[in-house]
C-alpha cells in the first residue's frame, strides 16, 4: 500500500536525522540523572523524580515531533522532491497520511525508548516495575499524535518552516492551558469574552487531559475506559487535522 511504503520511508528517513539523535542524547542524559538523583534519595523524592522525568519525556517528545514534522516536509518542498513523489500515482492525500503515521511511529519508538530506560534505572532502585509509567508513556503518545498532526497542519499554511515550528508549539501551550478557558465562559463575562472562549475551547485540543504525569508518579490508579476515551480523542483530533491538511494540501501550488 502506498501509505504504509510512504509512512515506511519517513520513519527510516526521521530515524537518520542527526538532529533527532542529539535531542535525544540530551534527554536520555536529562532522564538518566533525574532518576538517579531522586532513586538515591528518600520519601517522596522517587514519586518527584517520576513526576519530573515524565514531563521531561513529554517535553522532549514534542520538540523532536515538531523539529521533524515541520522540518522533513519543508526539506521535501524546498528541494522539490516531493514533485517526484506526487508525478507517481500517489495522491496527496496519501502523501499526507504516510508522512503522519511514519512521523508518528518514529516518535513513540523514541517515546518508548526513553520510558523504558526511565522504569529500568527506577526499578533497579525500587526493586519492581512501576507499570503506571507505561500507562503515563501510552498518553503522551496520543498527546504527541495530536502534535504531529499540527506540525503537519501549520506546514501546509506556512512557508517558513520556524514559523510553522512556533505556531505548533504555541498550539501545545494552548492545548496544555485549554482547560482554564471554561473560567471565561462564564455568566459573569461579557458576550465577546465567553464567544471568543467557547470557539478556543472547541477548537483547541486538550492536551491538559492527556498528561496524567501527576497520577502515575503517585500511584493513583487510571481507568481503562479513561484510556480509551484518551485514544479516541486523540485519533478523532488528529483525523480532522489531518483532513483540514490534505484540503489546504491540495490547493498548494508546488510548482
Amino acid at each position: 500500500m502506498k501509505v504504509i511504503a510512504i509512512a515506511r520511508n519517513t520513519a527510516r528517513e526521521a530515524l537518520r536525522n542527526k538532529v533527532l539523535y542529539s535531542i535525544l542524547a540530551f534527554a536520555a542524559v536529562v532522564v538518566a540523572v533525574a532518576a538517579l538523583f531522586g532513586s538515591a534519595s528518600l520519601g517522596d523524592q522517587t514519586k518527584f523524580v517520576k513526576d519530573f522525568s515524565l514531563a521531561a519525556i513529554s517535553l522532549f517528545g514534542v520538540v523532536i515531533a515538531v523539529t521533524l514534522g515541520v522540518g522533513m516536509l519543508a526539506k521535501e518542498l524546498g528541494r522539490r522532491t516531493i514533485l517526484n513523489i506526487l508525478s507517481k500515482p500517489v495522491a496527496r492525500w496519501e502523501l499526507v497520511a504516510g508522512k503522519f503515521l511514519g512521523l508518528t511511529a518514529t516518535v513513540a519508538l523514541v517515546v518508548l525508548g526513553m520510558s523504558v530506560a526511565l522504569m529500568g534505572i527506577l526499578g533497579a532502585f525500587e526493586g519492581r516495575l512501576d507499570a503506571g509509567l507505561l500507562v503515563a508513556t501510552v498518553t503522551i503518545v496520543l498527546e504527541l499524535t495530536i502534535i504531529v498532526a499540527a506540525a503537519l497542519f501549520f506546514s501546509s499554511i506556512v512557508v517558513t518552516p520556524t514559523l510553522a515550528g512556533i505556531f505548533t508549539a504555541a498550539a501545545f501551550v494552548a492545548g496544555r492551558s485549554a482547560g482554564h478557558l471554561a473560567y471565561f465562559r462564564g455568566e459573569e463575562w461579557s458576550p465577546a469574552v465567553r464567544a471568543v472562549s467557547n470557539v478556543l475551547y472547541w477548537a483547541l485540543p486538550h492536551l491538559h487531559r492527556l498528561d496524567l504525569s501527576d497520577q502515575v508518579a503517585y500511584g493513583e490508579p487510571v481507568a481503562i475506559a479513561y484510556l480509551g476515551f484518551a485514544t479516541v480523542y486523540a485519533a478523532a483530533y488528529s483525523v480532522v487535522l489531518l483532513a483540514i491538511t490534505t484540503v489546504l494540501f491540495e490547493r498548494r501550488e508546488l510548482v
